[in-house]
Order: C-alpha cells, then structure tokens, then sequence
C-alpha cells in the first residue's frame, strides 16, 4: 500500500531522470526515439518503451549493455526483450514487445 509521502514526492525528486535523458540524447542524438514514462513513487526510475528489437539493440549500445544482460520472455504469445541500465543516479528499464516471426516448413 502506497502511504502519504510516497505520493508527496515534489517533480524536483524525478530531475535526475530528466538531466540523465537528456545527455544521452546530447552523446548520442541518433538513438531512437521511445515512449518514456516515469513515477513520483520510484522518481529516479525509468521505463523506455521502444518499437523493434533493433531500436532496443541501439539503446543497448549507447548504454553500454552486455548484450548477456538482454532478456527475452513470453507475453502472451509475443514477445518481450528487456534490459535493466544504470545510467549515472538512475536506473533504466529498456523493453520492447514485438510478434515473433511465423515458422515456415519446407517441404
């Protein structure tokens, strides 16, 4: 159960995310755009939502990811790939979610 002061947490607490943000896009300004969300419950925390696996694959460079560190699970029939990133005072949460590909059967 959330209490009073997590909720109270003021927007100045989720800055570090933002500055962090911002010098990646300043080092590496041809990474992939993502839908990015963050909470004032966990305000040094952030979810990247990206589209393809080879979007996922540039974060993973421009964060200096092992790719070792790459999950790949089951989503109800498709597929997630994520990593977790320590980015100088907060923590990224990288994923995608695609369709694998269909199997095709020589005959």
């Amino acid at each position: 159960m959330l209490t009073d002061a997590d909720m109270t947490n003021p927007l100045t607490t989720q800055a570090a995310v933002f500055a962090a943000l911002a010098q990646l896009a300043e080092l590496h300004p041809n990474l992939p755009g993502a839908y990015i969300t963050t909470s004032q419950i966990t305000p040094t925390e952030a979810h990247v939502l990206l589209d393809s696996p080879a979007d996922l694959e540039a974060w993973r460079l421009a964060t200096h990811t092992d790719a070792d560190d790459v999950q790949l699970r089951d989503l109800k029939g498709d597929r997630k790939l994520l990593f977790i990133a320590p980015l100088g005072r907060i923590t990224l949460r990288v994923y995608t979610v695609f369709a694998p590909a269909p199997l095709v059967v020589a005959a």
